[in-house]
């Protein structure tokens, strides 16, 4: 029987006037943006949380953490990239998610 790995992830951050919003990695046009280190894009932030929850590797603040310049005003697409990789290790280095 198949094993199946279920994550949640979820995102909040607060409207702002000011700043781009994107969503899914899409920018919506609108007066007001999403205030984060990154670009904020709650959609793609969840699904990392997501993801990288179903594979038991913590949330996306532990591997893109806020305090961290290199994360600075990044595209969330590149952080979903970056967590494929980390999940993927993860895969590859234990048999039991195979």
């Amino acid at each position: 029987m198949a094993q199946f790995r279920i994550g949640q992830g979820t995102d909040f951050h607060r409207l702002v006037v000011g700043r781009e919003l994107w969503l899914g990695g899409v920018q919506v046009p609108h007066t007001m943006g999403l205030l984060g280190h990154s670009d904020a894009d709650v959609l793609l932030h969840a699904i990392c949380d997501a993801i990288l929850g179903a594979a038991a590797l913590g949330d996306i603040g532990v591997h893109f953490p806020d305090t961290s310049a290199d994360f600075k005003n990044i595209d969330s697409k590149v952080l979903l990239k970056k967590k494929r990789r980390i999940s993927c290790r993860k895969r590859v280095s234990n048999s039991k998610y195979r």
